[in-house]
């Protein structure tokens, strides 16, 4: 989705650091809007975040080995030994050299100090990862070895990731399943496939056109680009109806009167549109 419609309200929500404002968040057989502070504590390890703007998230008075031990230090897992061995191994997981731990924030690379923030999250071996923008800020070739190192981690541990982004060329390389945020509501989820290659939903198709591809000028122009009008209206003030119609190039009149349905109209892809069944 767009800047504006509450990817990272959501991961927030999901990791913990804000509290909901109504419904649930279930992980396997936990409420997590429900558990007791001690509950909560005791599973906070188990679901994590990592932050879009890397520079922000390292302490620059603490060493990267520091700060890579500091999650350890909080819950106080084994002893000073055993948290510096298991800060370097983390490090050298995500491709670091041992000698990286004794350096400053400002004497790394964007992608490095990326790369310290992965490990940092490692040490605490979690279930699950809010991923926040995290290559939106890296140089193309970076986020590329970036994007491989969280496809290798999923594979190696088990990792659950809610990998969120703008651009869904990239969450596509990691993801099993893609959901299409707009102004807080879903308007599409799906398999990852089926949502990059045939989108039902008009605002997925708008995002999709606008995506760059490595192809020949000839065939770039072939490919109508759908250009959306305005902005995202304030989710103070939604719109009635299609929370998307204001923008959308297909509304029509029943999409102010009527919230289109939650529908499944293909196994596991699901879409909140009037006319979604004109895109099968």
């Amino acid at each position: 989705g767009e800047s504006g419609s509450g990817k990272t309200t959501l991961g927030r929500a999901l990791a913990g650091l804000l509290k909901p404002s109504a419904g649930d968040i279930r992980y396997g057989e936990h409420n997590l809007r429900t558990l007791s502070r001690a509950e909560r504590k005791r599973l906070r390890r188990d679901h994590q975040i990592i932050f879009q703007d890397p520079h922000a998230a390292l302490n620059p008075r603490m060493t990267i080995l520091q700060s890579v031990i500091e999650p350890l230090d909080i819950i106080g897992e084994g002893d000073r030994q055993s948290r510096r061995q298991t800060a370097a191994d983390a490090l050298e997981r995500v491709g670091l050299p041992a000698e990286i731990g004794k350096r400053y924030p400002h004497e790394l690379s964007g992608g490095q100090k990326q790369r310290v923030n992965i490990a940092r999250t490692l040490t605490l071996r979690p279930r699950f990862i809010v991923c926040d923008e995290v290559v939106a800020a890296l140089d193309v070739s970076i986020r590329g070895a970036i994007l491989n190192l969280f496809a290798d981690l999923q594979k190696e541990f088990g990792i659950t990731y809610a990998f969120i982004t703008h651009d869904i060329s990239v969450v596509s390389h990691v993801s099993d399943r893609i959901g299409v945020l707009y102004l807080g509501r879903l308007m599409e989820q799906g398999p990852a496939d089926a949502i990059s290659d045939h989108p039902l939903h008009p605002y997925t198709q708008a995002l999709l056109s606008a995506e760059p591809l490595p192809l020949p000028s000839d065939l770039r122009d072939s490919r109508r680009r759908i250009r959306l009008e305005g902005e995202i209206p304030s989710p103070l003030n939604p719109p009635s109806g299609c929370p998307f119609r204001t923008r959308c190039p297909k509304a029509e009149a029943r999409c102010a009167e009527q919230v289109p349905e939650w529908r499944e109209l293909q196994p596991e892809h699901w879409v909140a549109c009037h006319f979604a069944e004109s895109n099968l």
